[in-house]
């Protein structure tokens, strides 16, 4: 037995068509995982802290477990369950459940344009330790209730790449959530952050 509101939020993002961006061969297919957990004050979703690395363009970001599909794998969602379990210790064909997945995003950094990558969205069925690996400086939950402060969002238009962007910024203590992962953050909030009492000013 789920929540109503864990319930509500999967038929909401069920019962939309995703949008895909067309791949060809010089695209990689990548995946992350948004992943939720009931507690005692609400939900929190799991976020981690890349370590900073020289040449990596994703160094120091704050994002979402996932990443590039491997031969291996036999879907983009299989991509993310595994990647979840070697960067965080949790195995969410264990003890998750899958409620849906969030249109593709592709980075705007020119550095790593080439990756397509499709968010999925579960829920932790029962507690879990994280084991953070070598691809991981720190992992936390962020309650969704900090999400109502309007002090944790900023929208901002800004110069990047020779082009103007219309840019997302979140805020937490003092880690800072941009970029792709923002733009994430920010679809899970305009299609359901009203579930969880936060005001719909994402549109």
């Amino acid at each position: 037995m789920y929540s109503n509101e864990i319930e509500e939020l999967e038929r909401i993002i069920n019962g939309r068509k995703s949008i895909r961006i067309k791949r060809d061969y010089s695209f990689i297919s990548a995946a992350v995982m948004v992943i939720l957990r009931e507690e005692q004050n609400g939900y929190s979703m799991l976020f981690i802290k890349r370590p900073e690395s020289q040449g990596d363009p994703f160094s120091g970001h704050m994002a979402f477990p996932g990443g590039k599909i491997k031969v291996e794998d036999k879907s983009k969602l299989e991509t993310g369950v595994r990647e979840t379990i070697e960067e965080t210790g949790i195995d969410l064909n264990r003890i998750g459940r899958i409620l849906g997945e969030l249109d593709d995003v592709s980075p705007i950094n020119p550095k790593a344009n080439h990756y397509v990558v499709t968010p999925y969205i579960a829920y932790l069925t029962e507690g879990a330790e994280i084991k953070p690996n070598e691809e991981v400086a720190s992992a936390m939950w962020i309650p969704l209730f900090h999400f109502r402060n309007e002090k944790s969002f900023e929208r901002r238009v800004v110069e990047k790449h020779g082009m103007k962007l219309e840019e997302f910024v979140y805020h937490y203590q003092n880690h800072v959530i941009w970029g792709m992962t923002a733009r994430i953050l920010h679809q899970f909030l305009s299609l359901v952050g009203h579930l969880f009492w936060i005001r719909d000013r994402f549109n």
